[in-house]
């Protein structure tokens, strides 16, 4: 019999299936990102009144608006997935996006840039909680975290193109060329919309609108191998996912439960606390605000710029290699090496600021630019995929886009805060800020090794078993025969034209209290 975890590659259909669908990802990337240079371009600051005495007050509203429409974005995303589909959240997302950045591209005044800066905020994140979903759910267990990379690596790839060309049009010398930058961003999005009318709604979602003929043949197509022409293999995948389904199901769904029930209430705490000590260890202020780091460092100019689009493109590397072992160690042990090292060298960037950047010590300088370049590739190597793919994998399908809301909620509302302050801080404090990114990138590296639960290369519809709910999981891979596939795979093939809900327990109303019918696997002799 064949196993469904088997080694083998990614099969090519789906890796370009996944590509076509991160260019969600890397429109994100690129329309988000382009503000960083936007900042250090002498045209837009001249046309935002940036320079003025209210600069360090509109820098701080026009970064922090975009986290503002994103908070917005990741809770509209929960409801629209489950909805209307995984599939439709992200097209509807993109759209937001396009309008939005054409609307900043032809922006008049800084107030219009600030309110759409809001909108492009709400389509990044819908599209940014609803790409990875969407990739969990149709991907084998096996390869997931690496495919799930894949939507971060176009996102640094969308960064590292507008970087350069931010640069480029730093030389254009006319009061627009802020504008173009922002315009070309527009690209990843077209190429979505060409390419995403060949994509497949997810098998899962599909199963739990009561389509699972169209979700086998979605599945049957993605897992199609020539040395297993019966689909066994895809047979009791699909068993297990429908099983599992039919049974969540059935179960309350509802925002109250997730606070109520302590497994719930510890997917959800997992899931802010990664997203806020992601996000709490200084990554989204060396980001943003990169221009103004490289310059109190004593560069200047298109240096400042080059230095920041060098950073995105060192990142966009490490992302790609990161996806050769990101499903060969445990991801507890990841996440936790990840925050350490972080924390390490934002100890080392603050003590040499704090001792030579009021000096001419162009080494320590230089050093303290490889410790910021360091601190991202820790970040890529270690965090940026599970903070996609942990969460979704942590959650069972009926709570799945609301786990993903919960995180991307966290991780917009801590920003907003950080990005908010850092202009002034800078200001104020100067290093010192950098002291409380150093306490939560140790707090972010305790709290994944001891409290997070590995899911390593784990069905989804089994990941329950790791938070002691075992009474959640209707079917494990390992229960599962060719005779009892033989015997149910055409009834639920045939219950569905019927328009009945075919599962192999009685359907009796559960309220995801522990308590759940008897399987068809627990009745029969195995």
């Amino acid at each position: 019999m064949h196993q469904v975890n088997e080694k083998g590659p990614v099969k090519a259909k789906t890796f370009w299936m996944v590509l076509t669908m991160c260019m969600a990802s890397a429109s994100m990337g690129m329309t988000a990102s382009v503000i960083s240079t936007t900042l250090g371009q002498p045209s837009f600051i001249k046309k935002m009144a940036l320079d003025g005495p209210n600069g360090a007050s509109l820098t701080g509203a026009v970064t922090s608006m975009f986290y503002v429409g994103a908070t917005w974005g990741a809770f509209v995303h929960g409801w629209f997935a489950n909805r209307y589909g995984r599939k439709p959240s992200i097209i509807f997302a993109v759209g937001v996006i396009t309008v939005s950045q054409a609307l900043l591209a032809g922006s008049v005044n800084v107030a219009m840039f600030i309110v759409f800066r809001f909108f492009l905020g709400w389509g990044c994140f819908q599209a940014i909680c609803g790409v990875p979903l969407w990739i969990s759910e149709i991907v084998p267990p096996r390869h997931r975290g690496k495919l799930c990379d894949v939507h971060a690596v176009m996102i640094n790839v969308g960064y590292s193109i507008i970087g350069f060309v931010g640069v480029g049009f730093y030389y254009y010398d006319s009061p627009n060329a802020w504008r173009i930058p922002i315009a070309i961003a527009i690209v990843p999005e077209i190429l979505f919309f060409i390419g995403v009318i060949w994509l497949p709604e997810s098998p899962r979602y599909l199963i739990a609108k009561d389509q699972s003929v169209k979700a086998w043949k979605i599945l049957q197509a993605l897992n199609a191998d020539k040395h297993d022409p019966a689909d066994e293999v895809t047979k009791r995948e699909f068993y297990q996912i429908h099983e599992q389904i039919e049974f969540d199901r059935m179960q309350n769904s509802s925002w109250k439960l997730i606070a109520t029930r302590p497994s719930y209430r510890k997917r959800a705490y997992i899931s802010a606390m990664l997203s806020f000590s992601i996000m709490s260890a200084g990554l989204i202020v060396v980001q943003n605000y990169g221009v103004t780091l490289y310059t109190e460092l004593g560069y200047k100019g298109v240096d400042t710029l080059l230095l920041q689009s060098g950073y995105t493109a060192t990142l966009c590397f490490c992302s790609i290699v990161a996806m050769s072992f990101v499903d060969k160690v445990s991801r507890p042990k990841l996440m936790a090496t990840g925050f350490a090292l972080q924390c390490i060298c934002l100890i080392i960037y603050t003590a040499l600021v704090a001792n030579f950047l009021s000096g001419s010590n162009k080494s320590a300088q230089a050093a303290a630019v490889a410790f910021i370049y360091l601190f991202g590739c820790s970040f890529e190597l270690c965090l940026d995929g599970p903070e996609f793919f942990y969460i979704q994998e942590i959650w069972p399908s009926h709570l799945r886009a609301q786990g993903g809301a919960i995180a991307f909620m966290v991780y917009n509302a801590i920003n907003i805060c950080w990005l908010q302050a850092a202009p002034t801080a800078f200001e104020s404090i100067g290093w010192k800020f950098f002291l409380i990114f150093i306490i939560f990138a140790a707090l972010g590296s305790v709290t994944a090794f001891f409290f997070f639960p590995d899911t390593l290369h784990k069905p989804m519809e089994e990941i329950a078993d790791s938070f002691g709910d075992a009474d959640l999981v209707i079917v494990h891979q390992q229960a599962i025969t060719r005779e009892i596939i033989e015997e149910r795979f055409n009834d639920m093939m045939r219950n569905e034209t019927d328009g009945r809900i075919s599962t192999s327990f009685p359907l009796a109303e559960s309220k995801g209290d522990g308590e759940r019918p008897t399987t068809y696997l627990e009745s029969a002799e195995v």
